[in-house]
């Protein structure tokens, strides 16, 4: 066995062990940072681009329904039970077109439907580039990051007790996960493709890296050995 093999981390000081310590402890924070920031990306609604479930109350759907009732005139307002009206049903008037298009978030006096605007072919390979140039930036960041991380974590789960061939299996899945990662957010929105291998390739990576860390620590609280 080689000198390398042979150093552990349970044989380190303790000023070693806090600091490797402390040094896993903040990876475990990036993990729990990246976890979070992917749950509030996911969470939030483009109102540009709302999902199938909600694309009856997009404001086209507002628009549409509010035109048809304005139009039939046989149109009525739900029935009110009290003394006065008893359960009888009103007609609409203008006013309450008018209230119905406040309450929908428009100004009932300049409010004038019209046709939805598509863009032109031109304005859409425009903002194909962009999304392009944003996904490649977004993933040269990354990579550099992970790749930083992937050095400093794999240095010090080079000492740990795990046998030779499960380290190198390890570092063989941690480095090929970075790419695809990196791979899958350059295409992302453009293939679903390339969405999952992001969120596949995301989650190996975390999962990687919290055993890495996990292992780390099984070896910092073994006892340190009398040197011989």
């Amino acid at each position: 066995m080689n000198t390398m093999e042979q150093k552990r981390i349970s044989q380190l000081s303790p000023t070693g062990k806090l600091f490797v310590a402390l040094f896993t402890t903040l990876m475990l924070g990036v993990c729990l940072w990246a976890v979070w920031i992917y749950t509030a990306e996911r969470g939030e609604v483009d109102p540009d681009h709302l999902p199938a479930y909600l694309i009856d109350e997009s404001e086209e759907a507002v628009e549409s329904e509010i035109e048809a009732i304005a139009a039939d005139s046989e149109s009525v307002l739900a029935p009110v039970w009290d003394l006065e009206h008893r359960g009888e049903e009103d007609p609409f008037d203008s006013s309450e077109i008018d209230s119905m298009m406040v309450r929908a978030g428009y100004d009932a006096d300049d409010y004038e439907p019209g046709p939805a605007v598509v863009p032109a072919g031109d304005d859409l390979a425009i903002e194909d580039e962009d999304h392009l140039e944003h996904n490649l930036g977004l993933a040269h960041v990354h990579i550099n990051g992970q790749t930083l991380l992937f050095f400093a974590l794999g240095a010090v789960f080079l000492f740990t007790s795990v046998s030779p061939r499960l380290k190198k299996t390890v570092l063989w899945l941690f480095a090929v996960v970075i790419v695809l990662h990196t791979v899958g957010l350059t295409g992302e929105g453009y293939h679903w493709v390339f969405d999952d291998m992001l969120a596949i390739s995301g989650v190996l990576m975390l999962l990687l890296i919290a055993y890495m860390c996990l292992r780390i620590y099984v070896d910092l609280g073994r006892k340190r050995k009398a040197a011989e």
